[in-house]
């Protein structure tokens, strides 16, 4: 009979992330139309040749509230992992669990490194922000690299979430 109620609250578990999920995927989609549909034109008041977006604001705070929702989730499941994870053997679903986090550093550092080389092949060139010349070669390299690196990531995200959704055995 536990293991009854063991299923079935796994089955809740189950089901409440993927409400989660889809939910802040529809949340997002949604931000992303705002932001692209709604004023995206709006010319920048010093410079009108610049666009300034209406909704930049939006996305930003979007942004935020999904880093810090990250954040918390991740150091909760750690927690709940290393409460819940005592009673087991140590060797149970280690090869999982060791394979996903090779796969989410070794992406992060394979982003990384290409950003880097990426902002040091282009340390020469010149922003152009807000209608002034930027050419400050670290914040070049600190800029290339951290959009590589998110744009890599977010390959990788939504490859191994296809990848999940197409594997799934529900």
């Amino acid at each position: 009979m536990d293991k009854v109620q063991v299923i079935s609250a796994q089955d809740k578990v189950e089901k409440i992330a993927k409400i989660t999920l889809w939910s802040l995927i529809g949340i997002s989609i949604i931000v992303m139309a705002l932001f692209l549909l709604v004023g995206y034109d709006t010319p920048y008041e010093e410079d009108p040749k610049q666009v300034n977006p209406m909704m930049t604001d939006l996305l930003l705070i979007w942004t935020y509230i999904l880093i810090f929702a990250t954040i918390i989730i991740t150091i909760g499941a750690v927690i709940y992992g290393y409460v819940n994870g005592s009673n087991k053997s140590k060797h149970e679903d280690v090869g999982m669990a060791s394979k996903a986090g090779l796969i989410g550093w070794g992406t992060l550092i394979v982003g990384v490194v290409a950003g880097l080389i990426v902002g040091i092949a282009n340390k020469d060139e010149v922003l152009l922000i807000n209608g002034k010349d930027w050419n400050i070669p670290s914040d070049i390299i600190l800029t290339d690299t951290s959009i590589i690196a998110i744009v890599v990531l977010l390959i990788v995200t939504i490859i191994v979430t296809a990848y999940s959704m197409i594997t799934s055995k529900k």
